[in-house]
C-alpha cells in the first residue's frame, strides 16, 4: 500500500468549507458557493447526532437502573452545575445575555426550527417547530419504536427531554424564580414552546423589529438567505462559520461530560464502562455502515470536516496505511482538559460530577488520574477492534496531561484491525486477537466481528 494524496490534495481535504466559501464568493463562482453554504449547513451533523442519541440512551437507561426518582436527581445535580453561569447572570443583572444565550443553544439545533412568537414587558416566547433535539425524537418515532431509551417517562416527559428540564429546574432554583420554562405540545408532535422571563429588563424591549428574527437565525441561514435576495455581503457570516455553534455543541459535550462523571462517581467506573457499552457504543455504532460505503477520498473529507465542526485544531498527515491526524485540542476531550468549554460548563475536579478517575483500568487507557470524558474513546477503540471498522482510532497516551495534543489515525480501506499497533490495543486491555478468515463479501459484504480477548477485570 503507497500513498494516495499529493500534498496539495491533502491540503484541500483539510481546508474548512468556509475557507473555500470565501474564495467561491470572491469569485462570485454562485453555483460552488450555494454548493458550500448547503455543505456547511449541515456540517455539525455528525457530531450532533452521536451525542443526542447518546445522551438520550443514556437517559433512558439510568431510569432502568435507578428508578426515575434516583435519575432525575443525578440529572438534577449534572444541570445544578451546568446553569451555575446562567445564574450567576441573572443574579448580577444580565438577564438579556442569558436569555440571548440560552437561545443560541436551541437555534443551532440543525433537524429544529425556532421562531420568536411574543415578547411582552415580562417575558419573551419562542416555539420550537419541532425542537432539535428531543423533539426530533418524538417527530421521528424514536419514543415509541425504542421506549426503553427515548421514551415518556411516568411525567409524559420522553429522555432526553428530562435533561432539559431538569436544567430549567436548576436555573429556576438557583434564581428563586420561574426564569425558562417549556411547555411540549400535546397536539404537535415535537413542538414546544419556551419562555424566558425577564429580570432587570422587565419592562424594556430587547428585540426590535427584525432583531427578534434574526436572534433565531445561524449565520448560516442568514448567508444563504442574503444571497438567495442576490445580496452578496456575507463574508462576516460566512468567515469561521464552523465555530458558529458552539454554545449548542459546548453544551451537548458538558452535558454528556457531566452524565459520565456522575455516573462514575455514583456507581463505580465499572458501571460507567457498561453504560459506555451500552448508552454510547450502541449508537457510535451507527456510523459503521457509512464508514463502510464511502471510499477514501470522501471518507477523509467528512472525517475533517466533521472535525473542523467538532471544534478541533488539527493537522493531518499521510502514512502508508493510514492518516494520523494531530489533535491540538480535539474539540471535545481536550478543550474539556483545558477547561476551554463555552460559559465555563464543564471544569475537571470541580465538583462531584467532573472527576479524574484515579484508579487505571482499560476505560481509562490505563492511566491513572484520568479524564472521565475521554473514557468513550477507550470504548469506541475497543468496539472498533471487535468489528473490525478502524473509523478512527485514539493514541490515549498522547493527551497525558492538559495542553498536550491527542492523536488520532483512522486507517485505509482494506486495513484490518490486526494492523493497529499493539502497544494502542494494550492500552485498552487487550492482549489478544483472533480474527478468522475473510468470508465471501459477496454473501455479507464484511468481515466478521473479530474475537477479542482482553486483560484487566473487564472485556
Amino acid at each position: 500500500m503507497t500513498t494516495v494524496f499529493t500534498p496539495d490534495q491533502l491540503r484541500d481535504i483539510v481546508e474548512p468549507p468556509s475557507e473555500k466559501a470565501l474564495r467561491a464568493l470572491e469569485a462570485r463562482d454562485l453555483p460552488r458557493l450555494n454548493a458550500l453554504m448547503t455543505e456547511m449547513a449541515a456540517g455539525q451533523a455528525g457530531v450532533e447526532s452521536l451525542g443526542l442519541h447518546v445522551l438520550a440512551r443514556f437517559c433512558g437507561e439510568l431510569r432502568e437502573d435507578l428508578g426515575e426518582d434516583e435519575a432525575r436527581a443525578l440529572l438534577d445535580r449534572v444541570a445544578g452545575r451546568m446553569m451555575e453561569s446562567f445564574a450567576a447572570d441573572w443574579h448580577e443583572g444580565r438577564d438579556e445575555t442569558v436569555i440571548r444565550d440560552l437561545v443560541s443553544v436551541f437555534r443551532h439545533q440543525s433537524g429544529g426550527n425556532m421562531v420568536p412568537v411574543d415578547e411582552t414587558d415580562g417575558e419573551v416566547v419562542f416555539d420550537l417547530a419541532p425542537c432539535g433535539s428531543g423533539g426530533r425524537f418524538i417527530v421521528d418515532g424514536l419514543i415509541e419504536t425504542s421506549p426503553r431509551w427515548y421514551g415518556a417517562w411516568s411525567d409524559a416527559v420522553p429522555s432526553y427531554c428530562q435533561a432539559c428540564k431538569a436544567c430549567q429546574r436548576a436555573l429556576n432554583d438557583a434564581a428563586g424564580e420561574t426564569v425558562w420554562s417549556t411547555e411540549i405540545s400535546e397536539r404537535v408532535p415535537g413542538r414546544c414552546t419556551v419562555r424566558f422571563a425577564k429580570g432587570a429588563s422587565r419592562g424594556r424591549r430587547l428585540f426590535e423589529g427584525k432583531a427578534f428574527y434574526e436572534v433565531t437565525q445561524t449565520r448560516i441561514a442568514m448567508a444563504r438567505q442574503k444571497v438567495a435576495r442576490h445580496d452578496y455581503r456575507v463574508a462576516d457570516l460566512l468567515k469561521d462559520q464552523h465555530r458558529d455553534w458552539m454554545p449548542w455543541h459546548d453544551f451537548q459535550i458538558a452535558m454528556l461530560a457531566h452524565v459520565f462523571g456522575a455516573c462514575q462517581r455514583l456507581r463505580g467506573t465499572d458501571y460507567l464502562d457498561a453504560k459506555l457499552e451500552s448508552a454510547y457504543n450502541s449508537a457510535f455504532r451507527l456510523f459503521y455502515p457509512v464508514f463502510k460505503k464511502l471510499d477514501e477520498e470522501v471518507h477523509l473529507r467528512y472525517l475533517c470536516t466533521t472535525h473542523h465542526y467538532h471544534m478541533m485544531r488539527f493537522q493531518m498527515t499521510e502514512e502508508v496505511d493510514r492518516f494520523t491526524f494531530r489533535l491540538d485540542p480535539c474539540g471535545s476531550g481536550g478543550r474539556l482538559y483545558r477547561g476551554e468549554m463555552w460559559r465555563a460548563l464543564f471544569r475537571y475536579d470541580d465538583g462531584p460530577t467532573s472527576p479524574l478517575i484515579s484508579e487505571a483500568q482499560p476505560i481509562t487507557f490505563g492511566r491513572r488520574d484520568f479524564p472521565v470524558y475521554c473514557t468513550h474513546c477507550a470504548a469506541h477503540n475497543r468496539d472498533q477492534y471487535r468489528h473490525d471498522v478502524l473509523y478512527f482510532v485514539n493514541d490515549g497516551h498522547a493527551q497525558d496531561r492538559p495542553g498536550a495534543a491527542c492523536l488520532q489515525f483512522t486507517y485505509k480501506k482494506g486495513v484490518h484491525a490486526d494492523a493497529v499497533d499493539p502497544a494502542i490495543w494494550r492500552q485498552v486491555g487487550i492482549s489478544q486477537v483472533g480474527i478468522s478468515q475473510v468470508v465471501d463479501a459477496s454473501a455479507v459484504g464484511a468481515r466478521p466481528a473479530l474475537d477479542v480477548k482482553t486483560t484487566g477485570e473487564r472485556s
